[in-house]
Parts: C-alpha cells; sequence; structure tokens
C-alpha cells in the first residue's frame, strides 16, 4: 500500500480528478492509438480500463477484496455488478470518501494489505494500481491466507522495466518486472494472463504534465507575484519558511514537478511497463 505521502498525494489527486476530469476513478486510463487525450475525455479512458480489469473477474457474486480501492468507485461498480465486496485503504481520507460512496453495499476498512486480515476467504485479491506499494516478500504470503481454493490474484498496474535507472527523474514506478516474474514464480503461483498496455495507458501522462504546466505552475506564480507586490513583509516571511522548513532535496523535487519536462509518455514507455495480470496458485 501507499507510503504516508503516497496518501496526501493520492487524496489531493482524487479532488483534484473529480474538479477538471469529472471522474471518480484514480488510475490511468487508455487510449486507443488515434485518440489525443483530453481531460473531457478522461473518464472515458478511465472506464475502458475498469472494463478491461472486471472482464478478468469470475462471474458474480464472486468475493472480491479490492486492495487499495481508493475513493470506492470500483468497489461501488462491483456491488452494483453484484460481486460482494470488501475494500481497503490505510488512508483515513479515502476511507471516508469511499464510505460515502459506497454505503452499505460494500464494506470499507481503514488498513493496509500486509495488516489486514479476516474470517472470509475471497475468490479474488484484486490490486489496481496497489501492487506497487507492496513488498514482493510480504504480498503472496498475504494472498496466500485470505484467497479461497481456486481464487485468483488480479493486477492492474505499473513495473519498472530494465531500461529504468534509479536516481534520475522520471515517471511511472512499481517494482521491476522481472523481479515480480521471479516473485510470483518462487510463491508458487501461475501466470494465466499478462497483458501489456503500455502504450495505452502513456497517453494519460501527456494530461499530467499539461495539469502541473498549464494549471498548477501558473497558479502558484501568480499567488507569489501578486503576494510579493501587495505584501512585500509577508512574502518574504512565506519564502524564508519555505527554504527553512521545506528540505533542499524536497524544494527540488516540487519544483521538477511542476516543470514536468521528464513527465512524458515516451519516458514513461521507456522506464516501465504496464500490464494486466492474472495469477492462481500452482497447487490449487
Amino acid at each position: 500500500m501507499a507510503r504516508n505521502r503516497d496518501h496526501v498525494d493520492l487524496d489531493a489527486f482524487a479532488h483534484l480528478l473529480k474538479l477538471f476530469g469529472e471522474t471518480p476513478w484514480l488510475h490511468y486510463g487508455l487510449w486507443t492509438e488515434d485518440e489525443t487525450p483530453s481531460f473531457p475525455t478522461l473518464r472515458a479512458a478511465q472506464e475502458r480500463y475498469v472494463d478491461k480489469l472486471i472482464a478478468l473477474l469470475p462471474a458474480a457474486p464472486a468475493r472480491v477484496l479490492d486492495i487499495g480501492g481508493g475513493t470506492g468507485a470500483l468497489a461501488l461498480r462491483l456491488a452494483e455488478l453484484g460481486y460482494e465486496v470488501d475494500m481497503l485503504t490505510p488512508s483515513a481520507e479515502q476511507v471516508t470518501m469511499a464510505r460515502a460512496t459506497v454505503g452499505d453495499r460494500a464494506r470499507v476498512h481503514r488498513s493496509r494489505f500486509e495488516d489486514f486480515s479476516s474470517d472470509q476467504r475471497f475468490d479474488v485479491c484484486l490490486f489496481s494500481e496497489s501492487f506497487q506499494y507492496i513488498g514482493l516478500d510480504a504480498v503472496f504470503a498475504r494472498t496466500d491466507a485470505l484467497l479461497a481454493p481456486g481464487g485468483r490474484v488480479v493486477i492492474a498496474d505499473c513495473f519498472r522495466t530494465d531500461a529504468f535507472k534509479p536516481g534520475g527523474l522520471t515517471v511511472g514506478g512499481g517494482h521491476r518486472y522481472g523481479r515480480v516474474l521471479a516473485a510470483i514464480a518462487q510463491a508458487g503461483y501461475r501466470v494465466d494472463s499478462d497483458e501489456d498496455v503500455t502504450a495505452a495507458a502513456a497517453k494519460s501522462i501527456t494530461l499530467d504534465q499539461r495539469f502541473y504546466r498549464e494549471a498548477a505552475a501558473p497558479v502558484i506564480s501568480l499567488l507569489d507575484r501578486t503576494l510579493a507586490a501587495r505584501r512585500p513583509m509577508l512574502s518574504w516571511l512565506v519564502r524564508r519558511a519555505y527554504r527553512v522548513l521545506v528540505p533542499k532535496k524536497e524544494r527540488a523535487r516540487i519544483a521538477a514537478r511542476l516543470e514536468a519536462s521528464h513527465r512524458t509518455p515516451e519516458q514513461f514507455i521507456r522506464d516501465n511497463s504496464y500490464r494486466f495480470m492474472v495469477l492462481t496458485r500452482i497447487a490449487d
């Protein structure tokens, strides 16, 4: 599951997507080859992702553990289709949003996957952009404990390619794909399907870059200039506090995020492989 700073980023991202993209989804969209990404068409691309994910599940009323379920939009969709759903998130903000979304149609737990236990056994452990936040040394031990006989693990997530080099500016994330395959085999699971959708997902990065360059950075710059012009002493204090309270490395990270020159579909494709996977235990 996400680390604490990632919780804050995702909480903010959920509100921003609702405002700018009019969508409840937090995941990438899947764009066709001839589509030009835009905020008005983002939801349709994300719905394409949801349809592909649901097609990998057994028929309802299977029991689904939605791991890292965010705002609860997927849990609600699954419940409406007749699935029995439990959803996990470690974020208090997302728990509030998810419970408001699903009501009594699904159970929402505030928990990390590594810490979650249940008397119930699930037909599916579902990771939609949450697998990357869980250590490979822990993830399959927990799925073993939670899956019913014949159950499956469904993963839709980003993985690092061999071309990825740590330390520089990058976009995307996740475990090394080769290491994931090794961990799957070592844990006694079989890969039943594995679809690469990297090119379709990469177009989402265009919107990410546009948001930072055309919305976030200009607004911050305007506020800074306005404060400097109208309240110069307060502006000096704010800038001074920022330099004192925010470490240099973190300031550099924020500046790079706002400039967003590294956040391109081309770099995403080089460093990442986005995949939809279905795993089952060999013993089953």
